[in-house]
């Protein structure tokens, strides 16, 4: 029964018995996780001489080993060696957690775990100001961030973003209220920060009803799942305007309906247009 959970768990290591089929999986899974994390791919490939020489009769013993040996590397990697590694290129992570003193976290660790988390050390800045700012206006909020850039090489896409490739771009998650009760959530209602959108009404503007790009997406069916939460709009006005009032920032994207609703004047509060994906689930920034 055991040895049976892991072959499904892992299965492709167990059933390709052709090293071609072997050297397309191993190159699928290099392709992925570099477009996914960046080093991921490296990572993988660095493991492959060291995995190769686990011994081991049993092959289901041998995978486990394998993939614990390339979890490890990853691991150590994430924590120890891209922090040390990503200032020679002019870029630092940004903190997993809040503190007293700064706070600021991620909305989920998945976006440190896979190295998404990196900006140039204005932005990193820039942050904290606006954290500590906000959190002396409204006690006890937090600002939280979700997808921000790969440690090195300016231009590699962090996908789906198209412009996230700078270290200069941070996207910031809106804060959120109970729907019926209004009292402050401490997280988004969407576990990764995206995808729960503020939907405007009739009257508000909407210059991409009639539009469709790949990367707009509505995720209509998933707009349910949400409804216990809504904007905050009185605090992520705040986040908004304390960012504005910052000479570092040079824009910010969200959608126009949004833009009205919290009342953002600054000529800095831009439309990121119909062809980008929605930013009525967060906030864009960046400096220049």
């Amino acid at each position: 029964m055991k040895q049976t959970f892991l072959r499904l768990l892992l299965g492709p290591f167990f059933y390709l018995k052709s090293r071609w089929a072997m050297c397309l999986l191993l190159l699928s899974l290099i392709g992925f996780l570099t477009v996914l994390t960046q080093v991921g791919g490296i990572l993988l490939w660095v493991s492959l001489p060291l995995v190769a020489r686990i011994p081991s009769s049993r092959p289901v013993k041998r995978r486990i080993a394998q993939l614990f040996v390339f979890g490890a590397l990853y691991l150590v990697s994430i924590l120890v060696v891209l922090p040390f590694l990503a200032p020679l290129n002019g870029r630092v992570p940004l903190p997993w957690f809040a503190t007293s003193e700064i706070p600021l976290k991620t909305v989920n660790l998945g976006y440190c775990l896979l190295a998404r988390n990196y900006v140039r050390p204005p932005v990193r800045q820039l942050l904290e100001r606006v954290a500590i700012s906000v959190s002396q206006q409204s006690p006890g909020t937090t600002v939280q961030y979700l997808d921000a850039n790969f440690p090195f090489l300016n231009r590699f896409p962090l996908l789906p973003h198209l412009s996230h490739h700078d270290g200069r771009k941070v996207d910031l998650a809106f804060l959120y209220q109970a729907t019926q009760t209004h009292q402050p959530l401490s997280s988004p209602p969407s576990p990764i920060g995206y995808w729960a959108y503020e939907q405007p009404t009739a009257h508000h503007p909407q210059p991409c009803r009639s539009v469709r790009s790949w990367l707009r997406w509505d995720f209509d069916w998933l707009q349910p799942v949400f409804a216990f939460a809504e904007i905050d709009r009185e605090r992520t006005a705040l986040v908004a305007q304390t960012l504005l009032n910052d000479a570092a920032v040079q824009k910010i994207f969200i959608e126009p309906h949004l833009k009205e609703r919290l009342q953002l004047e600054s000529s800095k509060v831009r439309f990121q247009g119909c062809r980008a994906a929605r930013h009525d689930d967060h906030l864009h920034v960046q400096i220049q």
